[in-house]
């Protein structure tokens, strides 16, 4: 074997590892920082992938994703839940494209 196959065999060991240790630990339980940090991934994640697709291919659809897009936000910050920010999101995104102004 090469070392870049020894190296690949190495990180693929590391990271299966550290998966099953999680796993295999169910009476651990994260608090405080832990616990908050876990608590915005599911948040951030979803921020990440929707951003690179606010800007539409013209800038009237654009504004109105943007738009949404803050609506959702602002839910999100006030109520904490990503489900209600995302319904309401996506209810106005909706609403904007049947009454034609997008």
């Amino acid at each position: 074997m090469t070392p870049l196959s020894w190296t690949i065999l190495a990180m693929a060991g590391v990271t299966y590892g550290l998966r099953l240790w999680g796993l295999l630990l169910p009476g651990a339980r994260l608090r405080g920082y832990g616990r908050r940090f876990l608590d915005a991934v599911p948040v951030a994640v979803f921020a990440a992938l929707i951003a690179g697709g606010l800007p539409g291919a013209d800038a009237v659809d654009g504004a109105w994703r943007i738009a949404a897009a803050t609506v959702t936000a602002l839910v999100v910050a006030r109520t904490g839940g990503l489900a209600p920010g995302l319904l309401l999101g996506l209810a106005v995104y909706l609403a904007v494209r049947a009454l034609g102004w997008a």
